[in-house]
């Protein structure tokens, strides 16, 4: 006989999810504390991190990692110590599609939001296919202070 979904289930299911993804959550939102961020309409990190799984990171306004998410690991083998204070091409190679690095390139000069896919390297050198929805970050006085990607592995 099987049981309905209750409520409790996914009550301890979100639980779950927070405590494991909780220090990451904090710095966010310490990030958006402290840079008085005016971010994202529509759009939260918190759901993009505990529930749809994605990755995250968050780069200062000359495109240096200052936080990546503790799920990157999974998706492309580097732990988020090892890219802090690097930048994003880290994850770029020979085989990464010059229109799509020309796509992130001309938004982030523009300081627009982009969505794009792209053909990343893992640490190991294999390559893997990444969807990256990028935002810019602004102060209620409209300065640019970081830049948020919300990344996720797709199939080849």
């Amino acid at each position: 006989m099987s049981h309905p979904l209750l409520c409790w289930d996914i009550f301890l299911e979100g639980r779950g999810r927070r405590e494991e993804f909780e220090q990451d959550l904090w710095f966010l939102n310490k990030l958006q504390r402290a840079g008085y961020w005016k971010f994202l309409p529509g759009r939260s990190l918190d759901n993009a991190l505990v529930w749809e799984n994605k990755t995250i990171l968050v780069t200062s306004a000359d495109l240096e990692i200052i936080f990546a998410s503790k799920n990157m690991f999974h998706m492309n083998g580097y732990l988020p110590k090892e890219v802090v204070g690097k930048t994003p091409k880290l994850f770029q190679g020979p085989a990464t599609e010059s229109a799509s690095r020309k796509l992130i390139s001309t938004a982030v000069q523009e300081q627009a939001a982009f969505t794009c896919s792209i053909l990343n390297y893992r640490k190991d050198g294999s390559l893997y296919n990444c969807c990256i929805e990028g935002y810019p970050v602004v102060n209620e006085m409209g300065k640019l202070l970081n830049y948020v990607a919300i990344e996720e592995e797709i199939p080849c």
